[in-house]
Formats: structure tokens, C-alpha cells, sequence
């Protein structure tokens, strides 16, 4: 969700000046490109939204949106037909891009009914690489301009994500975060490989503790259930550490220097 500060709320402004005539408009359609397109193509499962001076709620999904094209000028069209058509029930201006008179609180209740984990994108967030992404992140940012103070109120409570020091265009930081959660969708369907084998159910859960400390994802596979023979059986107790390709090394190095050679067979 993108904060548009100075976005007009009415269908009067030329799309010949984007930047100075229609309130920085061009920035929010730049953030828009950036949510949704891909090369060749439009990511089909985000929803983009934008939230013009707390007022009026403009959704574009992935899934639906037609004529959605890469220029700027293109993209204020459909936003200013979006804006002619605003109603206070949400209305669908044209296919895929549905329009509504709904502020930040109204679209937060909206976000929390979903089951969404809203998260405030901010330089004085937390380090990303501390940061625990949750399952379903709907990431909330400011155009050009801070969040005033009353946004600042009412997204108090909410985490923050820092990506870092230096200051980020919108669509750069728009980008940042897809290349981030394509990373955590592609670790999903990545097969685990053998980090180290342990034979002791203790020493696998500590292990495991250990590296979780260093945000490294681990699963146990044992040969057989500890309950049935609580001693290792011609090497059936063996419990295998596994973790993800990218893992691998860091996680052995961990093993190395906390336990023992990491034993891989």
C-alpha cells in the first residue's frame, strides 16, 4: 500500500504533466510498474494499493487488471478514470482496478478481516537481516514524501522494516522487496539437502536451536522415532540436519565451530 500525499482526488488533471500538474502522480505509477510487472508479464498474485491524501482507496489486482502497461502516462489514465469513478462503495473503474472513499484506519480493519500482517516500510525500521518476515506481509509506504504525523499515529503499532540507511525511491524499494519474498517463495519449493548427522535427539535439537539463532531454517529427519528405540539400532537413531542449498556452508562452518566436522554421508 502507497501513501499518495499530493495525488488529486479529482479527474481534472493533464496527463501531459504528471510530475508538476497532478500532484506527483508519476511517482505512484512508477511504484505501481514496479509492484506488479514483470518482464513480459504481470505478477498475478499482488494486489497494489494506493491511498490518495487518506481518502480515496484504489485497489489494482494482478489477477484481473487489463491495460496495464508499462508507461507512466498509460497508468495515470486508468488512475484518473479510477478517481471519475469514485463512489463510497467500492466500485470497479475498469477491469482489475476497483476504487473506494476509504482512509488509512478503514484500510488497515480492511487489511486485518484478510488475515494480512501489515508492515511500515522505514529507514528507522528494523534491520532487515533481523527482521522475521510473516507468511502473508502487505507492506505500507510513503511516496515522495514522509508519513505526517497522523499516519505516523496510526501506524504505531505496527512493525517496521528498515531496508537500509540510504534513502530508496518508492519503486526501488518496491522492487527490493519482491526480489526478497521471491527469494523466501523459491526456498519453499527448494528440496533440503544433508548439512551433518548426529545420532543423539538432544544434540539435533541443539544443533537445530543454534543455527535458528542464525536465521537458518533447519528441519530433522530421523531414520526412526526416538520413542521406539531410544538407542542408536545399527545407526537407525541417526537424526540428519538438513537446510537449504544456500545454507549449506554458513551451517557447517556454524557446526564446525560450536560442535564437531560436520559428517555428511
Amino acid at each position: 500500500m502507497i501513501l499518495g500525499h499530493k495525488a488529486p482526488l479529482t479527474a481534472d488533471f493533464s496527463l501531459n504533466d504528471l510530475p508538476g500538474g497532478a500532484g506527483r502522480i508519476d511517482v505512484l505509477c512508477r511504484a505501481l510498474g514496479s509492484s506488479l510487472f514483470v518482464s513480459h508479464g504481470i505478477r498475478k498474485d499482488v494486489e497494489t494499493i494506493l491511498l490518495l491524501q487518506n481518502q480515496l482507496h484504489i485497489r489494482v489486482l494482478g489477477d484481473r487488471v487489463k491495460r496495464l502497461n508499462p508507461d507512466e502516462r498509460s497508468t495515470a489514465a486508468l488512475l484518473r478514470m479510477a478517481i471519475e469513478a469514485a463512489a463510497d462503495e467500492e466500485v470497479e473503474s475498469t477491469p482489475g482496478i476497483l476504487v473506494s472513499r476509504r482512509t488509512l484506519p478503514e484500510a488497515l480493519d480492511r487489511l486485518y478481516q484478510l488475515e494480512a500482517d501489515p508492515i511500515q516500510l522505514h529507514e528507522a525500521g528494523e534491520p532487515l537481516d533481523s527482521f522475521q518476515m510473516p507468511s502473508n506481509p502487505v507492506f505500507i509506504l510513503s511516496d515522495h514524501m514522509d508519513f505526517d504525523p497522523e499516519e505516523t499515529e496510526t501506524l504505531s503499532n505496527l512493525p517496521r522494516l528498515s531496508l537500509g540507511e540510504q534513502a530508496l525511491h518508492t519503486s526501488q524499494c518496491i522492487t527490493i522487496l519482491h526480489y526478497l519474498l521471491d527469494q523466501r517463495d523459491g526456498d519453499v519449493e527448494t528440496e533440503l539437502v544433508h548439512c551433518h548427522s548426529v545420532w543423539s535427539e538432544a544434540k539435533a535439537q541443539m544443533i537445530k536451536s543454534l543455527l535458528e539463532d542464525f536465521e537458518i531454517p533447519v528441519n530433522l529427519l530421523r531414520q526412526i522415532s526416538p520413542s521406539v528405540h531410544p538407542i542408536p539400532v545399527n545407526g537407525l537413531a541417526e537424526v540428519r540436519i538438513l537446510v537449504r542449498p544456500r545454507d549449506l556452508p554458513k551451517a557447517q562452518q556454524i557446526i564446525a565451530d560450536y560442535f564437531e566436522a560436520p559428517v555428511v554421508e
